[in-house]
C-alpha cells in the first residue's frame, strides 16, 4: 500500500467516528416526547367503578370476562355493555370500559367498540398488545 491510500483510509475513518460523535449529540439533545394523555379516562380508576374489558381478537371476534362470552357483532356488544352499564347503576358505581386490541386486529373492529361507548357514554380506553398463540 502506498502512504497516499493509507491516508485516505484514515480520513475515512475520521469521517466516520465524526458523523457518529454527531448523530449522538443530536440524539441526547432531543426533547422527552409527553405522551397524549386521554380526554375521558382518568389517570387512575376512580373508587366506586367498575372496569369491564372488551378484546379485539385478530380474527376479529370480540370477547369478555377473560374470553368467556364471544360476541361477533357491534350489536352483541351494544347490548352486553348496557347490561354492564345497568349493573353498575344498580350498585351505584360508574362504568368504565378498557378495550384491548390484539397488534394485527382489523382497526375497524377496535373503532366500532369506541364507537358503541362514546354512544352509550361509557369513558373508554384503548390498549394495543400483542397475544401470543399457544
Amino acid at each position: 500500500m502506498s502512504n497516499g491510500t493509507l491516508m485516505l483510509r484514515m480520513i475515512d475513518v475520521v469521517f466516520i467516528l465524526l458523523f457518529g460523535f454527531i448523530a449522538v449529540s443530536q440524539i441526547s439533545k432531543a426533547e422527552a416526547i409527553e405522551p397524549s394523555k386521554s380526554t375521558e379516562a382518568e389517570e387512575k380508576a376512580p373508587e366506586g367503578a367498575s372496569i369491564t374489558i372488551i378484546n379485539v381478537r385478530s380474527d376479529g371476534v370480540y370477547s369478555a370476562d377473560g374470553g368467556d362470552i364471544l360476541m361477533r357483532s357491534t350489536r352483541e356488544i351494544r347490548g352486553y355493555l348496557r347490561n354492564a352499564l345497568n349493573e353498575a347503576r344498580a350498585r351505584n358505581m360508574k362504568l368504565g370500559v378498557r378495550i384491548r386490541s390484539s397488534w394485527d386486529a382489523p382497526a375497524q373492529k377496535t373503532l366500532a367498540v369506541a364507537k358503541v361507548c362514546r354512544e352509550l357514554g361509557i369513558p373508554k380506553g384503548l390498549d394495543v398488545i400483542k397475544i401470543r398463540q399457544f
